[in-house]
């Protein structure tokens, strides 16, 4: 967890030095020139990619994990998604030892709240970043690294169904997730860990709460 936040607060420094997307909503402005830049075919896509479905970013910023930001991988090695206001395309080069190259990433140029913008500034500034991924087949985990900086799970996945969580109380998390069947429990509380066990479980759900709020859940 430590690590996680370490490297956000380094991509938000990152973000705010190299400035927004323009401020000047254009819904129809094109994607720029430099999506067609590719990078090296890094030959058959892994299975384990997803090809052809939508990611759904679910941590471990709670600010972009309800925001319903998605990406997508090609089998024609493109990828593209929706970020907090704009969509995006590009391309990738990845391999099954779990290495991935992301190509120049084009964006649409649409403005919006100062603070929406900030964070999908961050967003790409951490796709810029990625070196590397891992994945379950429900999650995906984009890395620099050995550090994991995004986290997607595919849209009925346990992952995906904890994002919904973020913002709750904790009662009313705890009474959701344990409605439609998950085990739930929290891991830390403002910065303090609990004592919980390593087993993994792909039915329960790991909340992390802060003030009061949850902030981040994982899923085992």
């Amino acid at each position: 967890m430590r690590l996680q936040l370490v490297v956000l607060i380094a991509v938000a420094s990152l973000a705010a030095c190299g400035g927004g997307a323009s401020s000047s909503p254009s819904p129809s402005a094109p994607l720029t020139a430099d999506a067609t830049t590719a990078i090296p075919d890094g030959g058959a896509v892994p299975e384990t990619l997803a090809p052809g479905q939508d990611w759904l970013l679910v941590g471990p910023n709670p600010q972009l994990a309800t925001s319903d930001v998605t990406l997508r991988f090609g089998d024609d090695s493109n990828l593209s998604g929706k970020a907090v206001l704009n969509t995006y395309s590009g391309t990738f080069a990845a391999s099954e030892d779990g290495s991935l190259r992301l190509g120049p990433i084009a964006r649409t140029e649409i403005g919006g709240d100062p603070d929406l913008m900030a964070a999908e500034d961050q967003y790409f500034e951490a796709l810029s970043l990625v070196d590397g991924f891992d994945s379950n087949g429900d999650e995906l985990f984009l890395r620099t690294g050995d550090t994991t900086i995004l986290r997607y799970g595919l849209p009925d996945s346990a992952a995906a169904f904890g994002a919904t969580l973020i913002g709750k109380t904790t009662a009313k998390a705890r009474n959701r997730a344990q409605a439609e069947g998950y085990t739930f429990r929290v891991v830390s509380v403002d910065g303090e860990g609990k004592p919980v066990t390593q087993d993994y479980r792909p039915d329960r759900l790991n909340a992390t709460i802060v003030d009061g709020r949850v902030t981040e859940v994982t899923v085992g």
